[in-house]
């Protein structure tokens, strides 16, 4: 792992547990209210705000094709999660609620790249998880062996030392419940 690379993760990890700033975002800014999602597509039953209707339909009788493209595109339903998976998601108490709160840790410790991309930090606030990308996104894969002296990250998890997956995963992210890994 380059010099780089380790210097990029190590600022990412002293974000993740440092307090923001509290910052008045709302300052200048006019809110936009788009009113409520109710509008559905007639081909794929996706669901739209009336002002991303076509231009051509009416606010009377409104059609979408950002979804399907008028019904020419027929994707299958999605598959259902398992009921481990679910649980985690819906149900109250400390493991669901755990998972819930460390989702975005646990999503990056089983990535096999690194999100990149030049954000906008003025948007991130709490809440549901947002920002604004100023250029282009780009992945960070990396080597497939880790460099001599390193623990293995990202797809080297899964080439690399398989025997030892979760205990190499806990040494990045010590804080996750190792039984939902």
């Amino acid at each position: 792992m380059t010099d780089q690379c380790r210097k990029r993760l190590n600022k990412e990890r002293q974000s993740h547990y440092r307090k923001k700033q509290k910052i008045n975002y709302n300052a200048g800014i006019k809110r936009y209210e788009l009113g409520r999602m109710d509008q559905m597509c007639i081909h794929c039953g996706g669901k739209f705000w009336i002002n991303e209707r076509n231009q051509k339909s009416s606010q009377a009788s409104p059609s979408f094709t950002i979804c399907c493209a008028g019904g020419k595109v027929n994707l299958p339903p999605l598959l259902k999660p398992p009921s481990y998976l679910l649980d985690l998601y819906t149900l109250p108490g400390p493991i669901p609620n755990s998972f819930r709160k460390n989702i975005r840790a646990y999503n990056n410790l089983l990535a096999c790249t690194s999100f990149g991309a030049n954000i906008d930090e003025r948007f991130q606030r709490q809440g549901i998880s947002n920002f604004q990308i100023h250029g282009q996104v780009y992945h960070r894969i990396g080597s497939l062996l880790p460099e001599v002296g390193h623990s293995p990250m990202f797809a080297q998890l899964y080439i690399y030392d398989t025997e030892h997956e979760n205990e190499n995963r806990q040494s990045i992210i010590q804080d996750l419940n190792n039984d939902i890994l």
